[in-house]
């Protein structure tokens, strides 16, 4: 089980569809909760890190992020997340070809669950209750950390992977409910499957999921199947501020829970972060893009 919660300062302005044509800055910092019941040993495993970091919006839908992980509470978790550490450090940019419906993320750097390389994701909408996405990469291992008492840690080495996803978002507009399948090759070079049903509600979107993917063969656990239930709650305030600095608290808190997971099974990296389920990757006027409370 995670949660996630992140605050930001910010600067913005956008075209008529939706774009950014000037420079933001934000600078947020927020609070990522992780919870594991992984053995009887012990009755949870605990880590709660603050989540500093900061966005340079450079125009033209070009973007610099990048945040760390400061830890507060470690029980149970390996010893090396006593450090404080780099998540991301990412520059991206978008590209929008709307006449032909065809929209694109470009991002290079150093991603979440330790990946460094490049990641290029697509996505088309093809009418009001259908889009097609993919996504692909190459990516190495990587690790930045230090703590107060001189230990760190530093890792570009590992071998390059390639990662490739794609699928299919189905949006009934009438009931707010989306359908999401999809599929392919992960991090840890595994393949799987999977299945979400979520219903969109103004500002919270509920997601219950169904993977099936290769035998992970893990200590914790050997299924080929998980499954479980997300909750991605909007925090307000929900409408961009045309001011030069604005103070606001985190854009939206996560929750995630899989049941008979091994660990390490169909993991994928996030490419910013503040990425979340309910909002697209790129901004979109499509299914949650189109609601007031679907994006900032």
């Amino acid at each position: 089980m995670a949660l996630a919660l992140v605050a930001a300062v910010h600067i913005y302005a956008q075209d008529e569809a939706g774009h950014s044509t000037s420079q933001q800055v934000e600078l947020f910092c927020g609070a990522d909760l992780n919870y594991a019941d992984v053995n009887f040993a012990r009755l949870y495993n605990l880590l709660i890190n603050l989540t500093p970091g900061v966005k340079w919006h450079l125009g033209d839908d070009w973007l610099i992020a990048a945040n760390a992980w400061v830890p507060l509470i470690n029980d149970g978790y390996d010893s090396r997340y006593h450090m404080a550490r780099l998540n991301t450090a990412v520059l991206s940019k978008e590209l929008h070809f709307e006449n032909a419906r065809q929209h694109a993320k470009i991002s290079v750097g150093l991603f979440s669950r330790e990946r460094w390389g490049a990641d290029v994701k697509w996505m088309m909408p093809v009418n009001d209750w259908l889009l097609l996405n993919a996504q692909a990469g190459l990516t190495k291992h990587w690790a930045l950390g230090f703590d107060m008492y001189g230990n760190s840690e530093t890792d570009f080495d590992g071998k390059l992977t390639a990662t490739a996803i794609a699928g299919a978002n189905f949006y009934l507009t009438p009931w707010n409910t989306e359908f999401r399948l999809s599929g392919g090759r992960y991090i840890n070079e595994d393949y799987g499957a999977q299945l979400e049903v979520m219903r969109h509600f103004k500002y919270c979107t509920i997601t219950a999921f169904a993977q099936l993917h290769e035998r992970g063969n893990t200590r914790y656990s050997n299924h080929t199947e998980a499954g479980g239930f997300k909750v991605v709650m909007m925090l307000p305030p929900y409408r961009k501020s045309t001011k030069k600095l604005v103070v606001r608290p985190a854009s939206n808190f996560r929750l995630t829970y899989i049941a008979q997971s091994d660990g390490i099974s169909m993991r994928m990296y996030n490419t910013d972060p503040e990425e979340n389920e309910r909002q697209l990757p790129m901004r979109i006027g499509w299914g949650t893009g189109t609601m007031k409370g679907g994006v900032r």
